[in-house]
């Protein structure tokens, strides 16, 4: 498969887009997945990085005609940009995917963009503009708290992934959460890639009084009061200034206590259950942290251009001294994200390019272990661990039958699934099991429109595709549902042609 992710950073838009789709980048590489981006060269464009983690970058004009405005996420002339990727593009003009996360693009440069790619993903935050996409993705808790926060925006065959379900987290987010221990004694300070509203500084004289606190401001790249905070760290040895931090999932594991923003870091601070103090520094990000601390998953201060020192320094004092408050925050965020959101964004990428293979004979230690996993077995109608030898019998008569296809869905990581049809003349039937590890992110509903399109290749004349599934199997036959299926009095079925 594969992916051109069109996205721009710079000391004005921040680095929230490249991080998260770097994020999405490397868990799509993981599953074998070529990625190619394209970045205009603004000041602070951190091309630079995504070619060191190993991918290609396309260089875009940093201005171009008719644009009003300078350095910020206005909307951008979408010909003069169609235009600019069409001359770096060259000869690689098709893609399986094309996901655009700009808020200067809209319908009008997604749909002239379609000449790029088969699909077309937007990422989005702000639900303010329309998007001619077939897949769009807000991880923000605003997205699922907002009834039908895309409903005048996107089409009706769009597919919405809304909530922290699907926050692009790096894999070192799957993790113990953090001890929450009766005294805060460290705190971490980060403000984004660049800090543009000078935050880190302003935090910086608000915790001078907390003299037992050991801090990490994460400072960001080009920070316009590096200088002085260097010379006011330098006189307090439980403080540390850093540019950047190599593993800040390792930083923040350390910690008790955060004060940054509201943007990309909230769901890794949510993942791991660090208690925060949020304070919004782009007006996107005020009605999700409004809405977080509103579900009791932060403390939220407001907008910066709001807030004064002393009442920083007022929650702080709040925080570490109140075990139970920061308790309460942790539980909270921690129900709200997984750390899995990017693995369930790569499954929607993925299916409708998923390829199956039969089975073969070769298959049956695999068959064989996967039937007989636990997961597998709690859900079927025989729950009884399946013998060897009955095992490859069943193998043997499954390979030779005409009716019957054993389908193995796999990535370059592995076996995903396995999908049986049993034909009796225009109908049907499906069984379906996930692999260990590949529960909850997706990829059922992966394997059954994948396996559906086999169907309609190898039996054109089939009608109809029938599921059973146990009452009180919920995960199966919500699984069902979504895909299609209508329930018909004990069993599923599905129509797939009605000549």
């Amino acid at each position: 498969m594969k992916v051109l992710i069109r996205t721009d950073a710079s000391i004005a838009i921040g680095s929230g887009h490249i991080a998260r789709c770097l994020t999405l980048a490397q868990a799509l590489r993981k599953h074998g997945a070529e990625v190619v981006f394209a970045c205009r060269q603004l000041k602070g464009h951190l091309l630079q990085r995504v070619i060191e983690h190993g991918f290609v970058a396309h260089g875009l004009p940093a201005s171009y005609p008719q644009e009003s405005g300078a350095d910020i996420e206005a909307s951008l002339p979408w010909q003069s940009d169609i235009d600019a990727l069409t001359d770096v593009l060259g000869d690689e003009l098709r893609f399986d995917w094309l996901i655009v996360d700009h808020y200067g693009l809209d319908a009008q440069w997604e749909t002239a963009a379609r000449r790029f790619a088969e699909r077309l993903m937007a990422i989005d935050d702000l639900a303010n503009r329309p998007h001619a996409a077939d897949l769009l993705l807000d991880q923000n808790f605003s997205a699922q708290a907002v009834e039908h926060a895309y409903a005048a925006w996107v089409g009706a065959d769009c597919q919405t992934l809304l909530g922290p379900r699907f926050a692009l987290m790096r894999e070192a987010f799957e993790c113990q959460p953090i001890e929450i221990r009766p005294k805060v004694t460290r705190v971490v300070v980060n403000f984004g890639g660049f800090d543009a509203a000078r935050q880190v500084f302003a935090t910086l004289l608000a915790l001078q009084c907390f003299t037992e606190l050991e801090v990490d401001f994460v400072a960001g790249l080009h920070n316009p009061d590096w200088d002085t905070m260097s010379a006011l760290a330098a006189a307090r040895p439980q403080w540390r200034l850093h540019t950047l931090v190599d593993d800040f999932c390792g930083l923040l594991l350390q910690a008790d206590l955060f004060i940054g923003a509201g943007g990309g870091t909230t769901w890794e601070r949510a993942a791991l259950g660090l208690p925060t103090v949020c304070i919004s520094v782009a007006n996107n990000q005020r009605l999700n942290a409004q809405l977080l601390a509103q579900a009791g998953a932060h403390l939220y201060l407001g907008a910066y251009e709001q807030l004064d020192c002393q009442r920083l320094t007022e929650a702080v004092a709040l925080l570490c001294g109140n075990r139970e408050l920061r308790q309460s925050f942790a539980q909270r965020s921690r129900a709200l994200v997984d750390g899995k959101g990017a693995m369930r964004v790569v499954a929607a990428l993925m299916t409708p390019v998923l390829a199956l293979r039969p089975a073969t004979a070769r298959d049956a230690d695999l068959l064989f272990e996967g039937r007989n996993a636990e997961h597998v077995r709690c859900w079927s109608f025989n729950r009884e661990p399946i013998d060897r030898g009955i095992h490859q019998r069943w193998l043997d008569q499954s390979l030779s039958s005409a009716n019957r296809l054993l389908l193995i869905a796999e990535t370059v990581q592995g076996p995903l699934g396995v999908l049986r049809y049993d034909r009796q003349e225009e109908r049907v039937e499906v069984s379906i099991y996930l692999m260990a590890g590949q529960l909850g992110l997706g990829w059922g509903r992966a394997l059954l429109q994948s396996g559906e399109r086999y169907v309609r290749e190898h039996w054109p004349d089939v009608r109809i595709i029938e599921a059973q599934a146990m009452a009180d199997n919920a995960v199966s036959i919500t699984l069902f549902q979504k895909a299609g299926y209508v329930q018909a009095e004990c069993y599923f079925q599905r129509v797939i042609n009605d000549e």
